[in-house]
């Protein structure tokens, strides 16, 4: 391994971040009263996965469209430079030492890019997540444009952009190592539970 390059995945809900982005940032963004309404409803789509009735991330996409279906994407994008994450210091600390080691650092997440292209942008680092679909008047259609950035498709994802993996050494960071974060930790040289 001695003369690879280095590549750091830091997962972001729950590892980079203490809270849910999702929630943080659409309560942000609506307040808490219309956060409620759009998960009344969402609610038929998320008690169906509570029930193993349908995928997480196909309820994660219904109270999704409940929320943002019909907002203009600019102006979401636009408000989203003023949404400050509370951030966990020592993993953010981690993040910058990994940047000055002169590793490629990526946030890999399931959370959307409305709120962490701007997040990824300020910190210096790559992104990979979940994207937002628009209409052709640029207004969110309440559609992921990608695949929910979860679980195995974490590891697809990097791997459309670092395709090479006898190439470099990958190092993952996440909070949940029987979870989301399971694939990533599995296809990692090293990993740290967050």
């Amino acid at each position: 391994m001695k003369g690879k390059r280095r590549v750091s995945v830091f997962d972001f809900d729950g590892t980079l971040v203490a809270d849910d982005s999702f929630i943080g940032f659409s309560r942000y963004i609506f307040g808490s009263g219309r956060f409620v309404l759009g998960m009344i409803r969402a609610l038929p789509w998320l008690m169906a996965w509570k029930a193993g009735l349908t995928s997480g991330s196909k309820a994660k996409e219904k109270l999704y469209s409940a929320l943002y279906r019909g907002l203009d994407k600019a102006e979401i994008v636009e408000r989203s430079v003023s949404f400050k994450p509370r951030y966990r210091e020592e993993v953010l600390a981690e993040l910058h030492r990994c940047k000055a080691a002169g590793d490629k650092v990526y946030i890999v997440s399931a959370s959307l890019d409305l709120w962490l292209e701007q997040i990824a942008s300020r910190l210096g680092v790559e992104l990979l997540c979940t994207t937002s679909s628009v209409d052709s008047r640029g207004r969110l259609d309440g559609r992921f444009a990608s695949p929910n950035c979860h679980g195995a498709e974490k590891v697809r994802r990097l791997l459309e952009k670092e395709s090479d993996r006898a190439d470099y050494i990958l190092t993952v960071y996440g909070d949940e190592p029987h979870g989301g974060d399971a694939a990533l930790f599995a296809a990692s040289d090293r990993h740290h539970t967050m």
